[in-house]
């Protein structure tokens, strides 16, 4: 856990690298889209068994670091007949920094804050309890491969809290692919 924390803080300092390199606020637009493992092993998996997990993001440089939302979808099947399985779509919203490795070589980290919303199959629950919405917290390390062009390649390992009754915490894997946009003009002056 210290060891994510500190991955996390130092990158996301606002030394982020030479002021040239770096966009100006709100100046680009990153989409992304990745595929993530759920590699905890936490009182969660007692009773459901990861599933697929996908996330869609976007990101933009802001006055210090980068801000981001998305969202994540997650399917995690139940291990026994007395749970049902779920569905789950955390909707997040954070803030980070990055440090540059080279030319084409970021490390970087942030923490997310958002809303999970559960669904539960099976009809054995009371039309109530089929539906729920939490709060979430979560830090990630990335780690970004971007060569040449506006094309990406991201890895990181992120440590989400989901604050239930009985606190769901996970750590995902996750690769994935994204690009990098020149904002629009109307979307940078509203934002600006």
């Amino acid at each position: 856990m210290w060891l994510l924390a500190s991955l996390v803080l130092a990158p996301a300092s606002p030394t982020t690298g030479s002021a040239q390199a770096r966009p100006s606020a709100f100046e680009t637009l990153d989409l992304s889209l990745t595929v993530l493992a759920d590699v905890s092993h936490g009182t969660l998996h007692r009773y459901w068994a990861p599933g697929p997990a996908v996330a869609a993001g976007v990101a933009l440089p802001f006055y210090l670091g980068t801000v981001d939302a998305g969202v994540q979808y997650a399917h995690p099947g139940a291990r026994r007949g007395d749970v049902p399985g779920f569905r789950s779509l955390f909707m997040y919203a954070g803030w980070g920094g990055e440090h540059r490795l080279g030319s084409a070589l970021r490390v970087g980290g942030g923490l997310r804050v958002g809303v999970m919303a559960l669904r539960f199959d099976g009809d054995t629950l009371p039309a109530f309890r089929r539906r729920e919405s939490e709060l979430g917290v979560a830090a990630r390390a990335t780690l970004r491969w971007m060569p040449r062009g506006s094309w990406f390649a991201e890895s990181s390992i992120t440590y989400q809290s989901i604050l239930t009754h009985h606190r769901m915490e996970q750590v995902f894997l996750s690769a994935g692919l994204g690009r990098r946009f020149g904002t629009p003009a109307w979307l940078r002056d509203f934002l600006d």
